[in-house]
Parts: C-alpha cells; structure tokens; sequence
C-alpha cells in the first residue's frame, strides 16, 4: 500500500479539525472558567473597567479540581499484569517487573496524572508512546512514555467506537516550528521554498504561515488482509495461512482439504511525517494500535439539526453557570459597598465655621461635644438644620445568602455533596467517619476516575504490554522492578537474540540461570487490568500486617475453619497483592502442594499444637503455685495478727491485774483465775480460727465454741462482779 498523498493528508486534517471544534471551543471555556481572569468574558471585562466598575473574579472551582486530583494522587493507579490463557505465574511476574521498569523510567505516574488532570479541566487528555535507541551507538530500542502538555496539539480521529478510543484510524500530533529550524531539520525535503503558489492550494494555510511551518505526525492503520485456512492432516486439524498452505501443498505435493476458510484483518500502523507538502519520512509502528493513548471525559449524544453531536464532559462544564453567579455576586456586593457615604456629616455652607477643626477632626479624635453655626435661611429667615449623618445601609446579609445559595449550585454540579453529612453535623472526628465522608465526596467524581483507570491506563497497558515481545528482542541487561520495592539488573532476551523452537525451547547456555524472555506469543500469554499501583499496595500492605500483628494473640490457627474464612478474606482484598497471597497461605495452605511439603506443614502444626497444649498446662501450673503462695503467705499473715493481738491482750490483762490488786489484796485469787480463763479462751478461739482457714467445717464448729466459751466467760464475770459488791456491802 503505497504513502498517502499530502492533499489526502490536508483533507482529513481539516475534516477532524472541524468534527472537534465545538467540543475544543467549549474545552477554552472551561481553562477560562479556571483561569485567574475567571469566567469573564474580555468584552465584559473591558467594559466594566472603562466604566469604573469592579469586576471581581473569587474562584470556587479549583478547590474541588484539586481535591479530586488529590484523591487520585493519594490513591495511585497503574497497569496491572493478570494470567491469560496458557500463562503461568512466571509470566505475569516477568511481564509486571518489565513494564514497571518501564513506568518507572519515564516517571509514568505524573504523565498519566497530567492527562487525568487535563481531563477534568477540558473533557480530553493524551499520553504518547515512543520507543527510543538506548544510546547512539545501539540498535537496541526502549519503550518509554512521553506527556501531551497541550492537549490542542493532539487530533484525532471522530470515528472510533470503543470506550477507551483505542480503534483510532487515523490521528495527528502537530507541532509549529520556525521556518528557518524546518529547513535545517528537513534540507531534503523536496519543499523547502514556500512560494505564492504553492500557498494558493486547498488547506495549506492550516500547515504555512508567514513565520512558521506546521510539522506533523500522521499516524494512519492500513489494514491488509489474508485467509485463514482449517485443513484437516492425519496428525489432526491445522490452521494456516494461504501462503503457509501453499508451501505445505508444494511439499508434499498433494492437495489437502480445506474445512473452513476465513478472512482475517491484520493492522499495520504506519507513521508519515509532514508538513502539509511533503512526506517527509514514512515508518511502520510495531504495535497494532496508534500509541496516542486518550484520556476522554463522559461521552454523551446529542442531536442538533438533526445529526448526532459528540459531546465530552468536564468536571468543570457544569460548574461554569455557578461560578459566573458567585462572581456576579462578589461584583455587585463590591460595587454596593463603594456606594457607602465617604462623607460622615453634610450640612449648610457655614455651619462648620467657628469649630472648623473640631468638625475636621471628629472621624479621628473623640471630642465631648462639637459646635455649629446658625445658618439663616435667606429666603423665609428660618434656621436651616442641624448637620446630619447620611443614612446607607447596604445588603450585605442578602448578597451573602445569595452567594452560599451560588456556592451550593457550584458544589453540586461538580458532585460535591453540598450539604453537611450525619458525621460532620456531628462533628465527628474518627478516622471510620472521616474517612465516610472523603468517600461520599469522591462518588460524585467517581465516573472521571473510572474512565481513567479503565480505558486510559488499560488502554496504556495493552498497547505497552503487545510492544514488549518486538521491542525487547535482543540480549540485554535491564534494571527490573519487584512488586516489594526491591531493583534487580536481569538478562532479558528475545526471539532475535534467542529463537523459539516449535517444542518451545530456546538455547540456554550463555543465559543466566534467572532470566526473561519476551516471546511468548503476541502477548506475552498474559492479561492487562488496571488497580492500584505497587506503591499503594506497599501502603496498605503495611497497614494491614501492622492490624495482625496487634491482634495476633487471637488470630486462629492455620488449617481450621476460622483459618480458612480469614485467609479467604485476605484473598477477597486484591490490593494487598502478593504479599495478602502469602499471608492467606499460612492460614489455609494450598493443596496443590508436593505430598513432601503437605506433610512439613502438617508435622509442623501437630508440632504447634503441641506446643500450644503444653504453654497452656505451663499457666495452669503457675496459675496454681501463685494461688498456693498467696494462700500461704495469708495463713502466715493471719498467724502474725493473732500474735500481735494476743500479746496486746496479755498485756491488757495484766494491767487489769494490778489495778484489781490495788483495789482489794484479797481478789488476786479470783483475778488470777479469771486472767487464766480468759487467756486459754482466747487462745483455743484463735487456734480454732486458723484451723477454720484451712478446713471450712471444722470453722463452724470452733465459731460454735468460741461462742459458747463467750457466754460462760461473761457469766462467771457477772457472778464475779455480783460477789464483789455483796463481799463490800458486808
């Protein structure tokens, strides 16, 4: 198929400029909405200076902006490698290490923010990607990616029909260079003298101007075809190409028969740079997709003259109304203030005479009182009034309702919640609510961080991930990233360096033993997602391990039932990654294991059960000796108080004695008898008492004797007393 021609060329360039003009006229005014100068218009603006007016732009809507951006940046997203069909774990690990090496290379994480962000601003975004010689002296070739910072500089083409515009025909990257700097950077092009006539053709006043030459990459898939036959052989049915059958036929120099036929599609993706005259250079891309990789906002259908309008939403489309309003508002209510009276007091010609600079200095200085002149009125001979204070009260309170009411629309077109949730009329202030609360104000953005995700980075992901096996051909040694954060250097080789047999074999003897091979079919055998990138899952992969770490002791053990629910809770969260799989694994082991390994890990168990039995018997046993010590040490304790209390009581008694002896010589018998008494009483209770501690019957009965010894003691003690009065009455 040969290069197209250079009116061809011009032709679809001014075709898809126009098919996206309205959605690029509407895209200016939303940067306008956003920009310092804010939604007014140069002729309103212009004209409200002439006239002295304010004009006050107090900008609501970038604060929202960020906070979306900021959701996104906090939670960061990348491509994620999945298994496809006939990949092994193998696969997927070496194809994620591969294109993290190669985000990380082009500092990925900013350019696909920077098209998120040119996104919510004007509804579209762009992400290139290139390829790149290593260095000036290697045929080796790079994937890499590169941003789009004017997003204008970007056209495409209008027919597409996939979500993530990755089935693009044709698009343009343009770029307006100096005519001098085209000439020394092309002096073969067959054009480099733009004359009047030249400049007369059809469309090339949107590639030359008086100053500059408008230089373009044309990216174009031309489409070839070929059949795809099914024949039947003794080894079984086969598919191959005509020209494979061909050469089958030939070989064996019969006719095999064909059960079914059909044509198939193969894009060829070729890029022509030109200026609008020439092609300048032709190249054909790898890759199977045009890599200009768009970031597009919701997509709505309209009709307008009876055709169907694309339209491409913003965060900022809707919000442009309101912020109009606000700023209208702040206006008006600045304008009314600068009506407020300058002057604190106006009189009559005269009347401020005689306390002139009392009258000058009342705004500054407080004064107990102020003269006035009496003025006389010519005309009637009445005296004109008093000085008065000019009356102005601005609505202030009625601009400001009216600028929340603003504010609320504002908020609400830009799927803010507007209103204060439960939690925050609550003020509450746990990390559960607060994190409720940045949740229902992400939901209303959510559609631009599900396009993003879900066709702009899978779209991303696919394209680099199908560049790997033909860019990636040859031996080399590349930095790799791991899922852990840790860099390694590793042999990767390719179908160049290192073919693949039809037995899938390859020559191993110069390789390293751990390597990686980039062809595997078209593929590499594996699947594209999107999802958090590994940086994040780092970030919640750490505060997971933290949470079992401060709930270990309660963590079930492996192989039960209760194991088994928590490991398949682990595994229900993807973004935990391969570290979530490892810890799942430890609470429900996989079955698949060698019969070796299974028996390691049951020995291992048995061996933690054990272990587990025997700890507890150990704090039981300790529990025990603990109960047993305090006993003692109570008993002894006990001993120790009725020692004390005994001695106190000996010395009571004896105290008692002396003043009995005192009174009558002749009593010390009964004394003595009575001092006895009491002492062996009191004894045989505290002995009994210390018994009672260990044995709890026998403390019953000696409660019964202690009694029963109380009452004989109180009365021989009564009797006692009763003979001594009737022995001194006598």
């Amino acid at each position: 198929m040969s290069a197209p021609e250079p009116k061809e060329i011009r032709e679809a360039f001014r075709e898809y400029r126009n098919a996206w003009q309205a959605i690029r006229d509407e895209a200016q005014s939303d940067m306008q909405a956003i920009s310092v100068e804010g939604p007014w218009t140069d002729e309103d603006r212009d004209a409200r200076r002439q006239a002295g007016r304010p004009c006050i732009h107090l900008d609501q809507t970038n604060q929202f902006l960020n906070q979306t951006i900021g959701n996104v940046r906090k939670s960061k997203r990348s491509i994620k490698v999945i298994p496809g069909e006939g990949s092994s774990d193998q696969d997927v690990e070496h194809r994620s290490s591969l294109i993290m090496s190669i985000e990380e290379a082009s500092q990925a994480q900013s350019i696909y923010l920077y098209a998120f962000e040119c996104m919510i601003q004007r509804s579209y975004g762009f992400a290139l990607i290139r390829t790149e010689y290593d260095d000036e002296e290697s045929f080796n070739q790079s994937i890499v990616i590169k941003p789009v910072l004017n997003p204008d500089t970007v056209l495409i083409s209008p027919h597409y029909k996939q979500p993530d515009i990755s089935d693009i025909p044709e698009a343009f990257i343009i770029d307006r260079v100096p005519k001098s700097q085209f000439q020394r950077e092309y002096p073969k092009a067959e054009v480099v003298d733009f004359s009047s006539e030249l400049m007369g053709e059809v469309g090339i006043s949107d590639w030359i101007t008086d100053k500059y030459v408008q230089k373009g990459e044309y990216w174009k898939i031309e489409n070839k075809y070929k059949r795809l036959l099914l024949i039947e052989t003794k080894d079984g049915p086969l598919i191959l190409g005509e020209d494979e059958y061909k050469e089958l036929k030939e070989r064996l120099n019969k006719v095999l028969p064909v059960k079914r036929e059909r044509k198939v599609e193969i894009p060829k993706v070729m890029q022509y740079m030109t200026n609008g005259l020439d092609i300048l250079d032709a190249i054909e891309w790898a890759g199977s997709r045009i890599p200009v990789v768009a970031c597009f906002g919701p997509e709505r259908w309209t009709m307008e003259g009876g055709n169907a309008k694309r339209e491409l939403l913003s965060m900022v489309r809707f919000a442009r109304n309101p912020q109009m309003l606000f700023d209208y508002l702040c206006t008006q209510e600045c304008e009314e203030a600068g009506l407020v009276p300058k002057v604190p007091f106006v009189g009559y010609k005269g009347q401020f005479e005689t306390d002139k600079d009392a009258w000058e200095q009342l705004n500054k200085f407080p004064h107990s009182f102020v003269q006035t002149d009496i003025v006389i009125d010519g005309a009637n001979g009445q005296v004109l009034p008093l000085p008065q204070r000019p009356q102005y009260s601005a609505n202030f309170q009625q601009y400001e309702l009216a600028k929340d009411s603003a504010a609320r629309a504002l908020q609400a077109s830009m799927g803010i919640a507007p209103l204060p949730t439960a939690a925050q009329r609550r003020n509450e202030k746990s990390g559960v609510a607060l994190e409720r609360v940045d949740d229902m104000e992400s939901l209303g953005s959510f559609h631009f961080v599900d396009r993003y995700q879900n066709c702009f980075l899978h779209n991303m992901g696919w394209q680099i991930n199908e560049l790997i096996t033909p860019i990636y051909d040859t031996k080399r040694s590349m930095p790799i990233a791991q899922p852990d954060g840790k860099r390694q250097v590793i042999q990767v080789v390719g179908q160049t360096s290192h073919p693949i047999g039809k037995d899938g074999s390859y020559d191993q003897s110069d390789l390293e033993e751990e390597h990686i091979h980039t062809a595997k079919g078209k593929t590499g055998g594996v699947a594209i997602s999107s999802g958090p990138s590994h940086e994040s899952e780092r970030e919640e992969q750490s505060e997971f391990v933290d949470q079992l770490i401060d709930n270990i002791a309660n963590l079930p053990q492996p192989g039960t039932p209760q194991g088994k629910v928590l490991a398949l809770g682990i595994r229900m969260r993807p973004t935990l990654g391969a570290v979530g799989q490892q810890i799942a694994d430890v609470f429900d082991p996989p079955t698949d294991m060698p019969p070796q390994a299974q028996a390691a890990i049951s020995e291992l168990q048995s061996k933690l059960q054990e272990l587990m039995q025997e700890n507890q018997a150990l704090h039981v046993e300790r529990a025990g000796k603990v109960l047993d010590q305090q006993t003692r040490m109570a008993i002894e304790q006990m001993k120790q108080e009725g020692a004390n209390q005994r001695e106190q009581l000996t010395n009571d008694i004896k105290v008692l004695v002396a003043e009995i002896a005192a009174k009558n010589q002749s009593d010390s018998e009964r004394a003595q008898m009575y001092k006895e008494f009491y002492l062996e009483n009191h004894g045989a209770a505290h002995d009994v008492a210390l018994q009672a501690h260990q044995q709890a019957h026998e403390r019953e009965l000696a409660d019964r004797q202690h009694e029963q010894a109380k009452e004989l003691a109180d009365q021989q003690g009564q009797q006692a007393l009763v003979q001594q009065e009737a022995a001194s009455q006598e």
